[in-house]
């Protein structure tokens, strides 16, 4: 089962290394954080890069999740980067964890999703991520290169952010 653990915004891959250092490995399978690609326009074309896409929070693959929260609890260079709230470590649903699986490839990466437009540049149609949840779009930014898709997560409504791209674009060799 998943778990995620919220930290403060940008100590994400300072807090897993510490953790895989720090927390035995038979209490977990991975912990990991999810990035998605991004796309930002340049003088000749479009340069790919990769954000982390839920910024402070990782998760943790385990079926202990009481061994883990004692141990963060126990190491001081841990319960620094952890947030100061009581609902620093919670459970991901099923429902939750199926939707962070199907939008995720290999590395715990979301890839920019192909679209295609109608003649007013409305998205009719996507592959990937974004085709899965086509319904769920609630903002989309074509020239910007990305949608904002509505979803239950982590038990609340949150516009997530996904990349989008077109077959006509031209990517920069950086």
């Amino acid at each position: 089962m998943w778990y995620v653990i919220q930290t403060i915004t940008g100590g994400e891959e300072l807090l897993i290394r510490l953790f895989k250092e720090m927390i035995p490995e038979e209490y977990y399978r991975e912990c990991f954080y999810i990035k998605r690609e991004s796309a930002s326009k340049e003088d000749d074309g479009w340069h790919i890069h990769e954000e982390i896409m839920f910024p402070g929070y990782f998760f943790v693959d385990t079926e202990n999740p009481k061994e883990i929260y004692m141990s963060l609890k126990q190491i001081p260079k841990l319960t620094k980067l952890l947030r100061e709230e009581n609902e620093t470590f919670l459970a991901v649903s099923e429902e939750e964890q199926q939707f962070l699986e199907e939008i995720q490839s290999a590395g715990h990466i979301v890839r920019r999703s192909l679209v295609r437009l109608d003649m007013e540049r409305k998205i009719i149609e996507a592959d990937g991520p974004v085709g899965r949840y086509i319904d769920n779009i609630v903002r989309q930014r074509v020239r910007k290169r990305y949608v904002l898709i509505e979803k239950t997560l982590l038990g609340e409504k949150r516009k997530i952010l996904f990349g989008i791209r077109l077959e006509e674009d031209k990517l920069t060799d950086g």
